[in-house]
């Protein structure tokens, strides 16, 4: 037993000894190799950074034509001149990867406050089974809670899923038709595979009533990534309590930047189904999060309009410029609790030509006042190559009695004429806020109005509040900015 004892003590000295050998001499070479995201938090320290913001390429994608370049978390610096902001940031990473960037920060770094990129995608098979997992899971095997030299082995023994593309293919492929689709009234479909598969082969069609082959694969595109509904199960929760856990040992207060969705395109394509889908899980990670002490979510789900998404034959979220001011607003509002006498606003956003939002009132339209702030465009203000507006309206509803339309009103030789849209079928909340979006085209009365006027009007005795009405004209079909491109 003495000879036993004395061998297992020989053993674990050698391996303390190898142990101490690979972290001085080998270690570093093996990191920068194989876990090279190692370098972002450790700039962020060299930095002395307050705020770290994590994200993938919605943070650093800009348009090709752009003259400002500038990340998300870059325009949220610029609300915050005296504190320290930087990004750690990484091409199609997910709530996993922060964590373990996040981890690696030591405990003594002078970080506050940590800003974490929320993608409704990214709860999806196609994002949880991409076909980059294998790469991205092979980078945090050396920034695990064991020895280095444990880590190392691990490595080498390929301690992480290997599977090819067609295995990643099959099971998301796999979730797509096992999943569930619950709805709280009748849906034809039961999951995501029959709906795909329904829309691809009946087809998209136009306002001319012909079926558009490139449109209806985008159709199927906005299908296979939002038709899904997030549960406690899923792996990507997991990942988001971890943050938390460790955010509340470290101290630090936490934001949850849930990103802007192309919510217009969603709902032009597939319809108020899929935007049902949509804020149910958006509603769940506000529930699970946002309820949170020191925890935070900004919910900019809706609101970047369909014009500033660069990508126009995939779901992503990368933004034109517009896009990007928009979410770095927001965040630097929820951000603003925390450094409420580093907050400055020079009018750092500015809206293209063509967008108009009226937006921070809360107009309560009853019987007395039932009209909401009102766009009123001229004539000539209708650019040659618009051919499509894009509407999002922010509605408080205390009850389904209200009947709350859209107006259009024209003034044309003839008269005035006035178009209304029902706004109640893509409401799904009461008491709360909630948003519809409207995608209409630009017909030839557009045009031949002296004077057209959009707005909101509530006729019935049922009060409800609007504190934001977002008008965005664009070309009918915008195309593609870049072709060939891999999306993440």
């Amino acid at each position: 037993m003495k000879k036993l004892l004395i061998r297992i003590g020989i053993v674990a000295v050698l391996l303390v000894a190898m142990n101490w050998v690979y972290s001085k001499w080998f270690f570093e070479k093996d990191l920068l190799e194989h876990s090279d995201i190692i370098e972002l938090p450790r700039q962020v320290v060299a930095d002395s950074c307050q705020v770290v913001y994590l994200g993938e390429s919605s943070n650093n994608t800009y348009g090709f034509a752009e003259s400002d370049h500038r990340k998300i978390s870059a325009m949220i610096s610029a609300y915050f001149p005296t504190v320290r902001l930087g990004d750690m940031t990484k091409s199609a990473s997910h709530a996993q990867t922060y964590y373990y960037m996040l981890k690696q920060l030591p405990e003594d770094a002078p970080v506050e406050t940590v800003i974490v990129t929320m993608n409704l995608r990214s709860f999806d098979a196609g994002w949880i089974y991409s076909r980059l997992e294998t790469a991205l899971r092979k980078q945090i095997v050396l920034l695990q809670d064991y020895p280095p030299l444990v880590n190392r082995f691990l490595l080498a023994f390929k301690a992480y899923p290997i599977r090819s593309e067609e295995e990643w293919d099959a099971i998301t492929q796999k979730h797509w038709k096992k999943d569930p689709l619950n709805f709280p009234y009748d849906f034809e479909w039961t999951n995501a595979h029959q709906w795909d598969s329904a829309m691809a082969w009946g087809g998209w069609h136009g306002f001319d009533g012909q079926r558009d082959q490139q449109l209806t694969e985008l159709a199927c595109h906005y299908i296979k990534s939002y038709a899904f509904q997030i549960h406690d199960d899923n792996p990507r929760i997991k990942d988001f309590d971890a943050i938390v856990d460790l955010c509340r040992e470290r101290g630090w207060h936490l934001v949850f930047n849930l990103m802007a969705e192309n919510v217009d395109k969603a709902n032009e394509l597939v319809g108020k189904d899929l935007l049902f889908l949509m804020k149910r899980n958006r509603d769940y990670l506000m529930q699970r999060y946002d309820t949170q002490e020191d925890v935070t979510v900004v919910d900019n789900l809706d609101l970047v309009r369909d014009v500033n998404f660069i990508d126009q034959d995939w779901t992503t979220e990368h933004y034109y410029g517009e896009g990007r001011g928009i979410i770095a607003r927001h965040v630097a509002q929820a951000l603003r609790k925390n450094y409420p006498n580093d907050y400055q606003d020079f009018g750092l956003l500015q809206y293209e030509a063509g967008h108009y939002c009226f937006e921070n009132s809360e107009d309560v339209l009853d019987v007395e006042r039932p009209y909401s702030q009102t766009l009123i465009l001229p004539a000539d203000s209708l650019q040659p190559d618009w051919g499509m507006v894009n509407i999002a309206i922010e509605m408080f509803q205390p009850d389904t009695l209200n009947d709350a339309q859209l107006v259009i009103e024209k003034n044309v030789e003839q008269g005035k004429v006035s178009t209304y849209y029902d706004i109640a079928p893509q409401l799904q909340s009461i008491g709360q806020w909630d948003f519809a979006t409207f995608a209409l085209p630009l017909d030839s009365t557009f045009r031949e109005a002296g004077q057209t006027k959009i707005f909101v009007y509530n006729p019935s005795t049922s009060s409800v509040k609007v504190r934001r009405l977002d008008i965005s004209f664009r070309p009918a079909y915008l195309k593609p900015a870049v072709k060939g491109q891999s999306y993440r």
